[in-house]
């Protein structure tokens, strides 16, 4: 049995990837639920981003790469927490890519 929490999980594995990656992604990467992984990753990455920061005294930080509408190219820049949205504002489309994270020295 892994005595690591998931959200130890989480950060060892955004800390070690060699690129950003999708809330799905880590869920996948975790065997978590197909089905509410994703979204349970999503609530994770709030309290992960005060962990890495309060544990490394704010030489570390969770960075965003904010999600970004395929139809015509809008930047969510303004995100108060990690989501995906579900629609462009600007264009209405649903085709958005989801937001990255990763975890790096500031």
């Amino acid at each position: 049995m892994d005595s690591e929490t998931i959200r130890e999980r989480i950060i060892k594995l955004l800390i070690e990837s060699s690129r950003p990656l999708t809330a799905y992604e880590i869920a996948l990467m975790l065997s978590l639920d197909p089905k509410t992984g994703e979204k349970e990753v999503y609530e994770h990455l709030k309290h992960v981003a005060k962990t890495v920061w309060r544990r490394s005294g704010g030489r570390y930080a969770l960075f965003m790469e904010p999600p970004r509408c395929r139809n015509c190219g809008y930047i969510f820049k303004d995100l108060r927490e990690p989501k995906k949205p579900s629609k462009c504002p600007r264009c209405k489309s649903q085709r958005i890519d989801p937001p990255r994270f990763k975890i790096m020295e500031r």
